[in-house]
């Protein structure tokens, strides 16, 4: 079903004010690497939620999520930090942390009135919760992280890579403890077109 004019409108207004509040924090954070990541991981989500309307998930409190998931990076990486494997993993838990704070902060704006309190909450856990993968089991955590990995796995313009031994774990952990937990078909299907491209670029 199409969404209806006021609908994409709301959604319109809801991105371009948080792309104001959280990209410019991303740009200055691992290289640029964190906003062009967010970016596409809203696309993914976005897509994903079209393949998928059944799941009858909330796209409102999922895209407030994609765009604050890695938001607690910039607290942590200053912008010319060169990146490797271990460095991000070592970071994991405390960039969850730091980001649920940060959109629970900017979840007290005025504009986010529209909101119920469950729904900002859950916007808060999503975001706390996003990278532990053994724990998520809710089809909202494990849509989001479908989207967030797919954007990892992604090889884009600008967006800073890993070194080739940096590539070859965080491929390692991905396919063992993320691609397993990959709920819909269109993210299975895309994953393997990502993959194959991944491979070629790190030949």
């Amino acid at each position: 079903m199409l969404k209806s004019l006021r609908i994409l409108l709301m959604i319109l207004e809801l991105e371009n004010y948080l792309k104001e509040k959280i990209l410019p924090d991303l740009k200055k954070s691992r290289g640029g690497y964190d906003k062009i990541h967010t970016l596409e991981v809203v696309d993914w989500l976005k897509k994903i939620i079209e393949n998928n309307p059944a799941l009858k998930l909330d796209e409102t409190v999922l895209l407030i999520a994609a765009y604050a998931h890695d938001w607690g990076y910039a607290d942590i990486f200053k912008d010319d930090q060169v990146m490797n494997f271990d460095l991000v993993e070592n970071a994991k838990t405390l960039h969850m942390e730091l980001g649920a704070k940060k959109i629970e902060a900017l979840l007290q704006d005025e504009f986010f009135l529209f909101l119920t309190d469950e729904q900002k909450l859950r916007c808060i856990h999503l975001v706390a919760i996003h990278d532990k993968k053994f724990e998520l089991k809710d089809t909202d955590e494990l849509v989001l992280m479908e989207a967030d990995m797919l954007s990892a796995l992604q090889i884009s313009v600008g967006k800073p890579s890993f070194d080739a031994e940096s590539n070859q774990r965080f491929m390692e952990k991905f396919l063992a403890s993320r691609l397993p937990k990959f709920i819909t078909e269109f993210g299975k299907n895309e994953a393997q077109k990502l993959i194959q491209v991944r491979e070629e670029y790190y030949k």
